[in-house]
C-alpha cells in the first residue's frame, strides 16, 4: 500500500516553529479536526459559520476532500481531491485529478456530489475565491501557457477572457457577482479589471502607464491591491470611481492582500529600514502592526475580517533557518498563533484563514501529528 505524502500532493509545507507567550494565550478552544484512516488532514479554506474544508487521505493512500462538520472531519463529493474555498451552503471547490488521471481539473463539490468542470487544457489551476452564489474564480493555463481567468458554477466553466493580451487572473469575487482580476491588454501592460462573468473592463491604476494587480474586493465592490504610481508599487484603494495610493511606512514600497466591508485593507510595507511590516489602513491613516514579541524583522499580512482582525505571517532577523510563522493581529496586539493554545505548532501560513467570527483555521501539529484545526475565540 502506498503511503500518502500530503506535503508532496501540495508542494510543501514551511517547518513553522511554534513561540510561547501571548496575550491570547488562554482565550482560544483549539479544535483537532481528525482525520480519515492515514492520520494526518490539511485545513485549507473556512466557512462564515466555522466548517473547515481540506483533504485528509484514506486507506488506499490517496487524498480525499473534507467539510467539517460539528468539529470533525466529513466527507464530501465523490473522487479524491482537496478542498481549497467553500461558502455557508456547504458548496466547495478545489482541485481534482482528472478522469484519465494525467492532469488536475477544477471540481465543485456538493454533498456526495464531484461535479467535473475541467480545465483549459494547461497543466495548471488556480482557485481563489467562492461567493454565498456558489460561483468560483480563479484561473488556469491553456497547452501554449497562456493563462485566463474564469468563474464557474455547477452548471460549467467560463473563460472570462483577457484585455486583449494572454494572460488574465480572478483574484476574488463578492456575493454580488462582481470579479476583480488582474489582465494583459494588447501592449503587454498587466491592468486591474472587473468582470460580470462575461468579459473583462479595465478600471484603470494609479498611473496612466502604471501596472495594476488587485488582491480582494469588499461587498460594496472596492478594491485593493498593488500599483505603480510612476515612481514606486503601491497598495491602493479604488472606491468604485478612483484610486487612491495609500502610502507607505516610510520605506518605498507597499502592496495591499485584502479589504473588508469597511473599506480597512491589510497589507505589508516598508519602512525606514527597509524591513516589511504588516499594516492595517483605516480611513487614511496606515497603521503599523509591528512584530510579535517587538522582534526585529519582518510581517506581512494575508488577510482581514470585518472585526478588523488581520492575519498573516513574520520572520525573524537572527533566524537562520528563514522559517515563517503565522501571525494575528487583534485589538491592538499582534501575536503568534501558535501561542494561542497548547499543542499547535509547525502552522502552514499559508493555510490559515479567518472569518468575521474571529475563528481560525488551517494546517499545523497538534501534539506532534499533522491536522486540521481550528481554533475559536472564548471571549
Amino acid at each position: 500500500m502506498k503511503k500518502f505524502n500530503l506535503k508532496k500532493y501540495l508542494g510543501g509545507f514551511s517547518a513553522l516553529l511554534a513561540m510561547s507567550g501571548s496575550c491570547f494565550a488562554a482565550g482560544w478552544q483549539l479544535t483537532d479536526l481528525g482525520a480519515f484512516e492515514s492520520g494526518t488532514s490539511g485545513g485549507y479554506a473556512l466557512t462564515a459559520d466555522g466548517r473547515v474544508g481540506g483533504l485528509s487521505a484514506r486507506a488506499d493512500g490517496l487524498p480525499y476532500p473534507f467539510l467539517s462538520q460539528n468539529g470533525q472531519l466529513a466527507p464530501i463529493g465523490n473522487t479524491t481531491g482537496v478542498v481549497l474555498v467553500a461558502n455557508k451552503n456547504a458548496l466547495a471547490a478545489g482541485r481534482i485529478n482528472s478522469a484519465d488521471g494525467l492532469s488536475v481539473e477544477l471540481g465543485i463539490f456538493s454533498g456526495n456530489r464531484t461535479i467535473r468542470l475541467g480545465s483549459f487544457g494547461g497543466s495548471y489551476f488556480q482557485i481563489n475565491g467562492i461567493n454565498d452564489n456558489g460561483q468560483v474564480v480563479g484561473y488556469g493555463t491553456f497547452v501554449n501557457y497562456d493563462e485566463h481567468a474564469f468563474v464557474a458554477t455547477i452548471a460549467g466553466l467560463v473563460d472570462i477572457g483577457t484585455l486583449g493580451g494572454r494572460f488574465s487572473r480572478a483574484m476574488a469575487i463578492n456575493n454580488a457577482g462582481v470579479i476583480v482580476a488582474s489582465a494583459t491588454n494588447a501592449k503587454g501592460q498587466t491592468r486591474c479589471a472587473l468582470s460580470y462573468g462575461g468579459g473583462l473592463t479595465d478600471i484603470g491604476s494609479l498611473s496612466s502607464k502604471g501596472s495594476c494587480l488587485p488582491a480582494a474586493i469588499n461587498s460594496s465592490g472596492m478594491v485593493a491591491g498593488t500599483a505603480y504610481n510612476g515612481q514606486e508599487y503601491r497598495a491602493f484603494l479604488y472606491d468604485g470611481r478612483q484610486f487612491s495610493d495609500l502610502g507607505t511606512l516610510g520605506g518605498n514600497y507597499s502592496e495591499a492582500t485584502g479589504i473588508n466591508d469597511l473599506g480597512q485593507v491589510a497589507g505589508a510595507a516598508r519602512i525606514a529600514n527597509g524591513d516589511y511590516r504588516a499594516f492595517l489602513y483605516t480611513a487614511g491613516s496606515m497603521l503599523n502592526l509591528g512584530m510579535p514579541g517587538g522582534a526585529a524583522g519582518n510581517s506581512y499580512a494575508r488577510g482581514i475580517n470585518n472585526k478588523g482582525q488581520v492575519i498573516g505571517y513574520y520572520r525573524l532577523s537572527n533566524d537562520r533557518s528563514q522559517v515563517d510563522r503565522s501571525f494575528l493581529y487583534s485589538n491592538g496586539v499582534i501575536a503568534d498563533v501558535s501561542s494561542l493554545a497548547s499543542g499547535l505548532t509547525d502552522i502552514d501560513y499559508q493555510s490559515l484563514h479567518i472569518n468575521d467570527a474571529g475563528q481560525l483555521a488551517g494546517t499545523g501539529k497538534i501534539n506532534g501529528v499533522q491536522r486540521a484545526f481550528l481554533l475559536t475565540p472564548l471571549s
